[in-house]
């Protein structure tokens, strides 16, 4: 029976009384099936010989498809053809073996470029010999020691371990004696540390306020559980000596941070091609690149490459080994974890994408984290943008990193959990996949996704200047009224801020308190963009200190403004539905907790760091060509050949101004 009766069959199948399910079946014949080769004996002259055929099942939908060429393979390309097939069917039979000895041949082949380059200048080769001693540390755990010998250190070693232990923290004399323990070491250093400069313990002072001022205002003061409060901050102390006061971690730190910036710069290619002079002006004082086609556009070069790392599943990985860590001191859920991890690389927009099948069943609580962390970081992708403003690179690294686990301490402080989550397991997560086929699809998709948010950037950016312009007019037109000149909004906020300032540690005197205070108010009420494109005139004018500038870099990182409520509430809206009067309701509130845990780490830097660094735009220095003093000398130039031509007729050719110039 040929096709067309095969699909007659099946279309009057229910008519002649066979089961419905049959209809099932038809799809199957409608699917379009490859060409595939077949071979058939044949003898010819007394030898044995195979013919290459190509084989095709018609079906209805090859009406609308080009038509395969359908002839016997002859001649010398069958024995090709041939050849080629029994090659395939080898390497398709032998692929792990390939695929093993390819991966070990490279293994080899990197080892041995690394130990000429270790040995050519180790300085220069140290991170990569720290990373790949990492990289053998986590093979042979994951693939030597838990296969071979998992169960029996997690059975003899590490359980009857976490139960002595778990039957001795029971005990609430214990846990007191423990914290006080860790109290005391904090204090003791920290006397020791700062004991040519007393100025700096005035961070404290602005981190204790911000703690009781979060318990008054809590939403339930009695079900605050003080676990995540206390290992959050203490997992940002431990941050901040690791990167701000150790000064091999700070060393290593910086280079991780000059190395960022480094790769973000080849952002550049992309933008002087595209973009001619408008991102790479000629060396003209006062002719700074366009900000919409330089700085903002590393945006989608960070973009494609974090869609590239998802496609691989590397991102996957180091968010959830992240998360897991954090999960386990701090005692938060797994979504709450993942999220404050994924926040110091994504930012609030795109890390909640990581968690949004489980958003309808999260608590109020894992809500309000989830939107403390978003306002409390910023974007990888836009550090370059902020770098081009002044911030230092090294702060704004270490700033993004020491304020996931303070984010989540603000937040359990202000909203505490008084519901069982459902989500717990860091290993219940299933971190989605990309769904592009290649790598090229990926990088493509990234970048072009990329540009819808440059665009809302941009155009943000117009809105608030506008409006803070409008504002300023406003405001100085009452002032005028009442006899008072030079009122602006940034003075105003800047005399609300004052207080937070001071505690804060810009104390030194009262004009770099009163800068900084404006600075906290533009980046609250507009945005940090603004507030960190002021910061750099303020450094660039002498107006902060280098101390006064660190701690408003550290207090500005973050996206604790206004404008952000609207773009949570459209995305986690959006993404959980029915969560949407719940999480409109708890915005205000996690604004609050994004404020105070931006400013929580700027206190903690202020006490940290002995001797702050000095960065300025990257515009702002260096030598270029003065347009007006050009203008001012040829005008001189000018004026001198004029007075030396009348007043001096008799003069020689020889030694005439004219003939000088």
């Amino acid at each position: 029976m040929d096709n067309s009766d095969n699909r007659q069959n099946y279309v009057n199948g229910p008519l002649n009384g066979k089961p419905e399910n049959t209809m099932i079946q038809l799809p199957e014949l409608k699917s379009f099936k490859r060409r595939s080769s077949s071979t058939e004996t044949s003898t010819i002259n007394g030898s044995t010989h195979k013919s290459i055929h190509s084989k095709t099942e018609p079906t209805d939908d090859d009406e609308d498809l080009p038509e395969y060429i359908d002839e016997e393979i002859t001649g010398p390309m069958r024995y090709i053809a041939v050849a080629q097939e029994g090659m395939n069917e080898w390497i398709k039979a032998n692929q792990t073996l390939i695929n093993y000895a390819i991966l070990i041949a490279i293994v080899i082949g990197y080892h041995v470029f690394l130990g000429f380059a270790i040995h050519h200048n180790f300085p220069k080769a140290e991170t990569m010999t720290i990373f790949t001693g990492l990289a053998w540390v986590m093979f042979a755990y994951y693939y030597v020691i838990t296969p071979l010998l998992g169960d029996w250190i997690y059975n003899t070693l590490f359980q009857p371990t976490f139960k002595v232990l778990q039957r001795f923290w029971n005990f609430m004399i214990i846990r007191i004696l423990f914290y006080l323990l860790i109290i005391g070491a904090i204090a003791v250093f920290l006397a020791f540390d700062t004991k040519d400069d007393r100025n700096r313990l005035m961070g404290l002072v602005g981190m204790a306020f911000f703690v009781c001022f979060m318990f008054v205002f809590s939403h339930n003061p009695l079900k605050i559980n003080w676990r995540p409060v206390a290992w959050g901050f203490f997992l940002q102390f431990i941050l901040g000596l690791l990167v701000l006061r150790w000064n091999w971690g700070k060393a290593k730190f910086e280079r991780a941070a000059h190395y960022i910036v480094v790769f973000l710069d080849y952002t550049n290619n992309g933008t002087q091609f595209v973009y001619g002079f408008l991102s790479a002006p000629p060396n003209i004082c006062g002719m700074d690149p366009v900000f919409a086609f330089s700085s903002i556009q590393v945006v989608i070069y960070f973009g494609s490459i974090v869609a590239l790392l998802y496609y691989y599943g590397i991102m996957q990985i180091v968010l959830k080994k992240m998360a897991w860590f954090m999960q386990i001191t701090l005692g938060t859920t797994a979504t709450e974890s993942l999220n404050a991890c994924a926040c110091i690389f994504l930012g609030q927009s795109e890390a909640p994408l990581l968690i949004k099948p489980y958003l309808e069943k999260m608590t109020a609580s894992e809500l309000h984290a989830i939107m403390t962390s978003g306002f409390s970081c910023i974007a990888g992708s836009l550090f370059a943008a902020y770098i081009s403003f002044g911030a230092c690179p090294a702060y704004l690294l270490s700033s993004t990193v020491m304020s996931a686990p303070g984010s989540l301490a603000c937040s359990k402080i202000l909203y505490p959990e008084t519901k069982r989550s459902q989500l717990t397991k860091i290993e219940d997560l299933e971190l989605p996949k990309g769904e592009e086929t290649s790598p090229l699809e990926c990088i493509s998709n990234g970048a072009v996704m990329a540009v819808e948010l440059v665009l809302a950037i941009i155009a943000n950016l117009i809105v608030f200047l506008a409006l803070l312009a409008f504002l300023d007019n406003i405001i100085a037109f009452a002032g005028e009224l009442l006899g008072y000149e030079g009122w602006t909004f940034e003075l105003i906020i800047g005399y609300i801020f004052y207080p937070l300032a001071y505690i804060m540690g810009v104390n030194q005197n009262s004009k770099d308190t009163l800068n900084v205070a404006k600075l906290m108010g533009t980046k609250t009420a507009l945005n940090e963009f603004i507030a960190y494109q002021k910061l750099g005139q303020m450094v660039v004018d002498g107006q902060l200190t280098p101390r006064a500038a660190m701690i408003a870099t550290y207090a500005l990182c973050g996206f604790s403004n206004f404008s952000s409520i609207g773009i949570q509430l459209g995305i986690l809206g959006g993404m959980a539905p029915g969560k949407k009067s719940l999480l409109a309701k708890i915005a205000l509130r996690a604004l609050m907790a994004g404020c105070i845990s931006c400013f929580m780490t700027a206190s903690l830097a202020g006490i940290l760091v002995e001797s702050p660094l000095k960065c300025a735009p990257l515009n702002g220095d260096g030598q270029c060509f003065n347009i007006t003093l050009f203008q001012e000398i040829e005008a001189n130039l000018t004026s001198l050949h004029n007075f030396s031509t009348t007043a001096l007729p008799f003069t020689t050719p020889h030694f005439s101004l004219k003939s000088e110039l």
